[in-house]
C-alpha cells in the first residue's frame, strides 16, 4: 500500500507540474484606425424616411421623357476640409444595370431609379454599391448640402413592364473619401 501512496503522490506532482513544463505562445496584435466623427444628413424638412413620389404616370412617358424628381440633402457635423463621398445601397431591393451602371431596382422587374448629384448645376451620375465623390455646397459655417436628382427609367420595353404600384428604398451614407 505504501507503493500505491508513493505512486499517487508522484502522479499528482506530475499532473500539477505538467503545465509548468509545457509552453504555449499566442501573439496578439492590436491595431486601430482613428477617424473623424460621422456626418449627419437630413432632408430639407428633416422628414424620415425621405419620400420621393413620382405620382401616377402614363407608362409611355418612360420612352419619351423619363420623369425626374429633385431633392436636397443637408450635411452637418462633417469635417468639410476632407473630401466626401456618398455610398448608395439598396434596402430590400436589388440593383439593376442601366447604361452600364448599377441603379436602384424597384418592385417592378425592369423598372429602375437612376440617381445623379446635380449640385452647382453639374450632373454627376451616381452608381449603387460604390463610393462616389460628392461636392457639397456650403450653406453656412456648420451646414452644407448636395442636390440629387432621380430619374425613373425602364431597362426593358415599356410594354413588358407590369402596370400598377411599385416601390423601392435605399440607404444613403456620407463618408470621408
Amino acid at each position: 500500500m505504501n507503493i500505491f501512496n508513493t505512486l499517487k503522490v508522484l502522479s499528482t506532482i506530475w499532473v500539477i507540474s505538467l503545465p509548468l513544463l509545457s509552453k504555449a505562445d499566442v501573439l496578439v496584435d492590436v491595431t486601430a484606425t482613428m477617424v473623424a466623427p460621422a456626418c449627419n444628413i437630413r432632408s430639407e424638412n428633416a422628414s424620415a424616411p425621405l419620400l420621393i413620389d413620382f405620382g401616377t404616370l402614363n407608362v409611355e412617358l418612360l420612352t419619351q421623357s423619363p420623369p425626374v424628381k429633385k431633392f436636397s440633402l443637408y450635411i452637418t457635423e462633417c469635417d468639410l476640409t476632407k473630401t466626401l463621398a456618398a455610398v448608395l445601397n439598396p434596402k430590400n431591393m436589388n440593383t439593376i444595370t442601366y447604361d452600364g451602371r448599377g441603379i436602384l431596382g424597384t418592385s417592378t422587374t425592369g423598372l429602375g431609379i437612376d440617381f445623379s448629384e446635380v449640385t452647382g448645376g453639374v450632373n454627376r451620375l451616381l452608381e449603387f454599391n460604390k463610393k462616389m465623390q460628392i461636392y457639397p455646397e456650403k450653406i453656412n459655417s456648420t451646414t452644407s448640402k448636395i442636390d440629387l436628382q432621380t430619374k425613373l427609367v425602364s431597362t426593358v420595353p415599356v410594354n413588358a413592364l407590369t402596370l400598377g404600384k411599385y416601390n423601392s428604398s435605399m440607404i444613403i451614407s456620407i463618408i470621408y473619401n
